[in-house]
């Protein structure tokens, strides 16, 4: 569930929500069913996606294959697994669940590897720019924060506060 959401409807336990509180849920609903075309999209686009992203990474990067045993199958698998999350939090409208289900343990994982900063955030630009590509205009506009939050948290950069 959307962290804020879920944070709304605990607080206004015993109680009826606030006007304030029914136009949160209201506006979320609203967005629901192009949420979920999205996700739809981009599942049926997954192949596609990770297949090319794992290929442009390769070409980029030559000698990653020769360091890394079952890098490719490594590969294939850590960008599936990010699309599909990014596209749960996209589903959920929230970026908090992406950082908490997937990118705090993924990042402790990567750098315990010793990937550099700097090739994990090549791949995952990578994974946006095929995604951009290969999706409609509007679903890799509404997956693109996602990824790009995936990119830098990832690479252990520190976050841009709003």
């Amino acid at each position: 569930m959307n962290t804020e959401i879920h944070a709304m409807l605990t607080a206004s336990e015993g109680r009826y929500p606030t006007r304030a509180e029914q136009a949160l849920l209201r506006d979320w609903a609203a967005r629901l069913e192009v949420r979920l075309a999205a996700v739809e999209e981009i599942r049926q686009a997954e192949e596609a996606i990770v297949a090319q992203t794992v290929d442009e990474i390769f070409r980029s990067y030559p000698d990653f294959e020769k360091r890394f045993k079952a890098a490719r199958q490594s590969c294939v698998r850590d960008q599936t697994l990010v699309l599909r999350y990014c596209a749960q939090a996209l589903l959920r409208g929230d970026p908090r669940y992406l950082e908490d289900s997937l990118l705090t343990w993924m990042a402790t994982i990567l750098k315990g590897v010793g990937f550099a900063p700097q090739f994990i955030e090549d791949a995952y630009r990578t994974l946006g720019r095929v995604a951009a590509r290969e999706l409609s205009p509007e679903t890799a506009e509404l997956l693109r924060p996602f990824l790009d939050q995936c990119a830098v948290t990832l690479a252990g950069k520190p976050r841009a506060t709003p």
